[in-house]
């Protein structure tokens, strides 16, 4: 099995943590990013599986499969001994309803935040509009995330798939200016997620490529 992945991907980031959560070995291969040279250079043995040239890619028996809510899926269905999934379809289409909010957000109002603020750290030609509607969406985004987490521990039934996105659009978006706020469910589910062994270690690994990048 084998990962194409970015370190500052966040949608690689889901991968990997699904990957280790569910005890899955598999051989990391870096596409390098920087402000300076954005992704790149692309292997030509990763163009050859990856359609769009985006990571991540997971190769494993003879197949390669992009996106990753495809590649999640993939996972839990191809090596369901430790699930990442509710069990019924209700519960495993919610799961699915979060999870791709998180990943709208992130696709959208990260991306923006990341090309205003990340990618112009200094503020010149910041488009400030831009940014401040960004976090107003953000502040609507939070307060529904309070409503089903001041009633119960995580987004799903159990920790899920819906909990990785949600937590890494998260983290990614405080480090660009978004706050949570007095929000305590949120905030005792950030902390609950973000003290598994499997999502410190990535997120260790993010803070440590963010600086170097």
């Amino acid at each position: 099995m084998k990962l194409w992945s970015g370190t500052l991907s966040p949608f690689s980031a889901k991968v990997r943590i699904a990957l280790a959560e569910k005890g899955l070995d598999a051989e990391i291969a870096e596409i390098p990013w920087s402000r300076a040279t954005l992704w790149g250079p692309k292997p030509e043995a990763f163009l050859a599986v990856s359609p769009k040239g985006e990571v991540p890619v997971l190769e494993d028996q003879e197949l390669a499969v992009v996106d990753s809510t495809v590649i999640n899926e993939y996972l839990e269905e191809a090596y369901p001994a430790v699930p990442l999934m509710p069990a019924d379809p209700i519960g495993r289409a919610a799961c699915r309803m979060w999870e791709d909010r998180a990943d709208f957000f992130m696709a959208t109002h990260v991306t923006t935040l990341i090309r205003e603020v990340f990618m112009k750290p200094g503020g010149e030609g910041r488009d400030e509009t831009a940014v401040a509607e960004t976090l107003a969406a953000f502040e609507g985004y939070l307060d529904t995330l309070e409503q089903r987490l001041g009633v119960q521990d995580y987004l799903s039934e159990a920790y899920s798939l819906a909990d990785i996105a949600t937590w890494l659009c998260l983290t990614f978006a405080q480090t660009l200016g978004v706050a949570m706020g007095e929000r305590p469910g949120l905030q005792a589910w950030y902390g609950r997620v973000g003290e598994r062994p499997v999502v410190k270690a990535e997120l260790e690994a993010v803070i440590a490529a963010a600086a170097a990048a």
